[in-house]
């Protein structure tokens, strides 16, 4: 007896023109649900949070190229450890123009310390005959000389009347010129300002001395590694530029930061939820202290404490939440994370 054969495409066409609404209408419903039980029963849920952590930055010292990175983002590392070398831009002939600068500027200082020499012309006179015995000796010539052409004396009465008025100028007072040398001293001022182009000359020469040394990037203190965006090698770098952050892979906490209308709804010890990424994990808040920082605190971190002062002045205050210890090793600082504060 041959088998009646069933059509099931009226079935298909009805699961699937009904169905798929209803498979719509049930994920609305848990949506809901959830947003109830976060939202409607009272939870606080903050989107501005992230892993955090107490880091200390490394920086270079000098300007160059980054040839080396002997660590990996994440690695940990010890205090003095090597991280990455790097090719500095001092070269052997900028250290030997520094070395000549300090020693003429240290000689210019002694000899602005031993005074300024001045030499001046001195003009000495010699005395003779005076001018009235001179004058009175070219007044007898003169009467003389026209007494001889009168032919009243003879001619060696004149003669010997111009002969004593030239012996007389001739032995009149004439001038002499000599030299001499006194030796000045310098005033304060000037003096200062030779000690301090000496002083500019050999820290000059000292950052390059040291710069040309500063070869290697040491880590400071032990820690996880973070390498820093653009630090790979080849890349040029300046003094005090952060290339890498240590932080302490076994204190990490979550950092949220909550409007200061809604402190109220967070308390010490209370339970928190919150995903990292894709991941969901749970916490207990620790700290609800406002974060004092200064220009030390700022200047050895990534960064992250200046966040948190930022929005503090923005009106929210920082919350610490914390991390399980069976946890630590799958987060790291900087990333972003999402907070329930459960009721």
């Amino acid at each position: 007896m041959a088998e009646k054969e069933i059509d099931i495409s009226q079935k298909v066409n009805n699961v699937i023109k009904f169905g798929v609404p209803a498979l719509i209408v049930l994920a609305v419903a848990i949506a809901s649900i959830i947003w109830y039980m976060r939202l409607g029963a009272g939870d606080l849920i903050i989107d501005d949070a992230k892993v955090a952590s107490s880091m200390v930055s490394v920086r270079t010292r000098a300007s160059g190229t980054i040839s080396e990175i002997l660590v990996k983002d994440g690695d940990r590392v010890q205090a003095g450890q090597v991280l990455a070398r790097i090719e500095v831009n001092v070269t052997e002939e900028q250290i030997r123009q520094l070395e000549q600068t300090v020693e003429l500027s240290r000689r210019n200082l002694e000899q602005i310390r031993q005074g300024v020499t001045i030499t001046t012309p001195v003009t000495s006179y010699s005395s003779g005959a005076s001018s009235v015995e001179i004058a009175r000796a070219a007044s007898r010539a003169d009467r003389m000389n026209q007494l001889y052409e009168m032919g009243a004396v003879s001619a060696a009465e004149r003669d010997s009347a111009a002969a004593e008025y030239a012996s007389l100028q001739a032995s009149a007072s004439y001038a002499s010129s000599s030299y001499q040398t006194t030796v000045q001293p310098a005033s304060p001022e000037v003096i200062a300002n030779a000690e301090k182009a000496v002083k500019q000359a050999e820290a000059a020469l000292e950052v390059a001395k040291s710069s040309s040394m500063a070869t290697e990037i040491i880590s400071n203190t032990s820690g996880i590694v973070y390498i820093s965006e653009g630090a790979i090698e080849g890349a040029e770098v300046k003094p005090g530029q952060v290339v890498m952050s240590v932080g302490d892979a076994d204190s990490l906490w979550i950092e949220a930061y909550v409007a200061t209308d809604k402190l109220d709804q967070v308390k010490l010890g209370q339970l928190a939820s919150y995903r990292v990424y894709r991941s969901r994990y749970q916490g207990t808040v620790t700290d609800l202290s406002t974060i004092n920082v200064d220009d030390n605190q700022t200047a050895n971190t990534d960064g992250y404490a200046a966040a948190a002062a930022a929005q503090q002045d923005n009106g929210k205050a920082t919350v610490r939440i914390s991390i399980p210890t069976e946890y630590l090793s799958e987060l790291r600082p900087g990333q972003r994370a999402e907070v329930t504060f459960i009721k």
